[in-house]
């Protein structure tokens, strides 16, 4: 959003006051409970064991006190209490039981990290904030501070929203980092405190005005269900809560009929309207019968309370669940309580939102985002753990791997995940509670750095692209150029010489400078300024490519070689000689004599350098990362790959090219213990450019392989031998909410079948091609433009098996089927009645209805 659109939205904007107080009494009454002082007295079951409800990360996640901080599992709080009593940290395989003094010292650090943080940030010192290392998830750490420096921090802990805010307000690049949210909402805070129309608000108003402005709440909305607010009083009977949690049902009580006889008619809205004379009875019965599978109810009751002296709305949420079945399939009748449906309920804790009242009618349907968030989205519904996936092993996660499966089972879609995850998996995990936007943003983000690198293989794809290969200049001459792997390979690797990168850097320079001086320095006619005020130049360049210095009068020559004068270089630098006035040292690094002429062209190196000069006036060619990695591997350097970062090439459609052809000696390296550093480090020789290449351990090939094109058994066996293969097959299940008539999930669960016993298993249909549709229209859209051409394909036109997969072949244009059979007139056709089998024909119906597809699962 544009900054001027949202400056425009504050000036129109009404605070919601009875927000920003609820808002602002949450967060103290945090403080009360855990007052900042005492906080270092805190003991580990204070603060992790959620089973009492009373605890700080109990608070923290469930109490509702200012934003959410749902998404990613326990270990996002650094010690949990486990559903077994344990105090852990970590999860999964990376779970760790901490006992006794184990137990005490790490909560002590932990204590002691956050108070140290929430100090830092008292004092404006918040860059300071990420070298603690805390373990916790960057949102609880923003929650923390945002409570017990109200001042300092905003209620807004979504990294997509404050990267999109830090853009407008043109904060610093290296803000906009979904790892940096901290900082980020705090520079974020101040410069739209710098804006007039915010600046007169507090901190809580700006809050709920970004929260309503960009709705980013909204990703955690399923737009496919509905979110119902049912009521459990009835008018002469009072509450029926008890019974309808014990066993697991809403109901509602107008017009006490059983209307299971009706079920199957037309227009369930008339028979209502006829049975039901009351209004509210029709609208709470109509919206009864409207609920589908899936949809998410909460029971509710509404009143108004007295609170700080005025009259507020309350709105009490006694369970939430799922509903089970539609209406029309689970309709249970009770004389004592009435209409019935199934439900699962995920949470029967009573909680009450100050503000939220109004809902008065028997059934509500939810439609305000913040309403539906603060009632339906909280995911750890009485469990130590989210309902989201555990946290991936970013440790063991292969160097190499490929997921594989038939078309449009979602491999490229997942490829984002993996990459996410092998790159920064707390990161990732943060990411996924703000949707698949947010995974998206910091996908292209790292694509943009070169952290990720992405291509397709086909089949004129070669070595030479992937590798290196010579490549015109455009001048007549063939030059090597490097391919996508080894731009990869150079990102990666020079992680591991970063700590030692300036001296490289340094030396590379000297090593520049002291190259251009060969190429030009006759042609320039560069002259050196000896230490005695005398002139010196270059009479020629060496057969080993040295410089050749003399003086004016050109009485004697003397050779300056490169490798000497950079060992002069880095004695400079370890013993840190006053070079410019003194010229004895130069005897010390390298012996031998010349040290006038040594110290001439150092000189005017070494000036160049301090000048920092610009590249158009001295041209420097070659990208001086891949200088830093190459110089390292030549000089047999140490490579330290401990804590770098990673980097990821994703090959789509990697079967599709010639493998061997492209992966060339690759093949070999890509073995986890031939990468550098390793036990077997292996590093070869390229063949056109001649350098040194290996693979460094912190650079990861995830693959996608579509099985319809190439079964995994045709791989060349050395790639399969070297990479992990994870197949991803169809998923049905995914599809049971799409559609009104036609079952999706049953439509394409049998077809599967049918392939599978007519082709084999490699040639399956994705649940992906109808993941997007909604309606019977769109279903019905894609079975004809891409369902049939894919089996056309799979079969080869024979259409005898793909009508058996699309549920029967009929015998005329009528019949309920998508394929069938044509008779052909043999007389009216031909003059003579031909001696040849006459083929059957079959004819595909170019317009389809819900009925023949609703025939394929029938």
């Amino acid at each position: 959003m544009k900054l001027q659109t949202l400056l425009e939205k504050a000036a129109l904007y009404n605070s919601d006051f009875n927000l920003v107080e609820e808002a602002e009494s949450g967060r103290r009454s945090f403080i009360k409970r855990f007052p900042i002082d005492p906080l270092r007295e805190m003991t580990v079951e204070e603060y992790a064991d959620t089973k009492t409800k009373d605890s700080f990360i109990y608070w923290l996640e469930r109490k509702h006190i200012l934003a959410g901080i749902g998404g990613g599992n326990s270990s996002k709080f650094g010690i949990y209490r486990a559903q077994n009593g344990d105090y852990c940290k970590g999860y999964g395989k990376h779970k760790v039981v901490l006992e006794g003094e184990i137990l005490q010292e790490e909560f002590y650090a932990l204590k002691e990290g956050i108070i140290q943080a929430i100090m830092l940030a008292k004092e404006d010192r918040i860059s300071e904030l990420s070298k603690l290392e805390l373990p916790l998830f960057n949102m609880v750490l923003l929650k923390i501070l945002n409570i017990y420096v109200p001042e300092k921090f905003f209620n807004v802990y979504s990294p997509p929203i404050l990267i999109e805010l830090g853009r407008e307000l043109e904060l610093r690049d290296d803000l906009l980092l979904p790892q940096n949210s901290v900082e980020l909402n705090y520079e974020v805070l101040n410069s739209l405190r710098k804006q007039d129309v915010f600046s007169k608000w507090s901190n809580q108003e700006i809050s709920i005005f970004i929260w309503d402005t960009f709705a980013e709440r909204d990703k955690m909305i399923d737009e496919d269900v509905s979110y119902w607010l049912v009521g459990h009083t009835y008018e002469n009977e009072g509450s029926i809560r008890e019974y309808l949690l014990q066993n697991n049902r809403i109901a509602i009580g107008f017009l006490r009929e059983d209307l299971s006889p009706y079920l199957n008619e037309e227009d369930m809205n008339d028979i209502i309207i006829e049975k039901e004379d009351s209004t509210a009875g029709q609208k709470a019965l109509k919206q009864f019968f409207s609920i589908k599978e899936g949809d998410f109810v909460a029971l509710k009751s509404t009143f108004t309370r007295k609170v700080d002296g005025k009259t507020k709305s309350v709105l009490r949420i006694s369970g939430v669940g799922i509903i089970k079945s539609d209406a029309y399939d689970g309709y249970e009748f009770s004389e004592s309580y009435g209409h019935l449906l199934p439900v699962e309920w995920l949470d029967k804790e009573e909680n009450e939102y100050i503000g939220y009242g109004g809902y008065r009618s028997t059934i509500n349907e939810a439609k305000n985002k913040n309403v539906i968030n603060i009632a339906f989205m909280q995911e750890e519904r009485g469990q130590d753990s989210t309902i989201s996936k555990p946290e991936s092993q970013q440790d063991n996660f292969p160097n190499n791997l490929v997921l594989y499966g038939p078309p449009g089972t979602g491999k490229t879609y997942h490829i984002v995940d993996r990459a996410l995850e092998v790159i920064d998996n707390k990161t990732f995990v943060e990411l996924q509670a703000d949707g698949r936007e947010a995974l998206q943003q910091e996908f292209l983000r790292l694509t943009k750095e070169e952290r990720i690198h992405l291509v397709t293989f086909h089949q004129s794809y070669a070595y030479e692209d992937f590798m290196e290969g010579l490549k015109s200049d455009g001048a007549g001459n063939f030059i090597p150029t490097d391919g996508i792997l080894k731009r990869a390979m150079i990102e990666a690797m020079y992680e591991g010489v970063q700590n030692n990168t300036n001296n490289y850097t340094e030396e590379l320079r000297f090593e520049q400078l002291y190259d251009y001086l060969v190429t030009n320095g006759i042609k320039q006619s560069i002259e050196f300024e000896s230490k005695t005020g005398g002139k010196l130049i270059i009479s020629h360049i060496s057969v080993n490519e040295n410089l050749v210095i003399t003086s004016a009068d050109a009485k004697t020559r003397s050779i300056v070689s490169k490798d000497r004068l950079l060992r002069v270089f880095r004695y400079i630098r370890l013993h840190d000689i006053d070079w410019k006035n003194n010229i004895s040292f130069i005897r010390d690094a390298v012996g031998g004599s010349n040290q006038t002429r040594y110290w001439s062209v150092l000189n005017w190196i070494l000036s160049k350098l301090d000048e920092e000069v610009e590249e158009d006036s001295i041209e420097i060619e070659g990208d001086e990362k891949k200088a830093v990695v190459l110089k390292a591997l030549n000089e047999k350097k140490s490579f330290d790959f401990t804590d770098v970062k990673r980097h990821v090439v994703i090959i789509d459609e990697l079967n599709r090219g010639n493998i061997s052809k492209i992966f060339g000696e690759l093949i070999t390296l890509l073995e986890e213990d031939k990468r550098l550093t390793k036990n077997n480090e292996l590093i070869v020789e390229l063949p056109y450019s001649k350098q040194k290449f290996t693979l460094p351990p912190n650079l990861y090939v995830i693959g996608t392989m579509n099985t319809a094109d190439r079964s995994i058994a045709l791989l060349d066996t050395a790639l399969r031998r070297r990479f992990v293969f994870e197949e991803m097959m169809p998923n049905p299940e995914h599809l049971e909410s799409i559609g009104d008539e036609i079952d999706v999930e049953a439509m394409l669960t049998v077809m599967n079948k049918r392939i599978e016993v007519l082709y084999d298993r490699d040639h399956l249909i994705g649940h992906a091609y109808f993941i997007n549709a909604k309606t019977d229209e769109e279903i019905i859209s894609i079975v004809e433009l891409k369902v049939i051409p894919l089996l056309q394909e799979y079969f080869y036109d024979d259409w005898e098996k793909i009508g058996l997969v699309l549920g029967g072949i009929g015998t005329s244009k009528e019949d309920p089927y998508i394929v069938y059979k044509e008779e052909v007139n043999v007389n009216d056709l031909f003059k003579q009645r031909p001696s040849l089998h006459i083929r059957a024909l079959y004819r595909v119906k170019q317009k389809l209805s819900t009925q023949e597809l609703m025939a394929i699962y029938d």
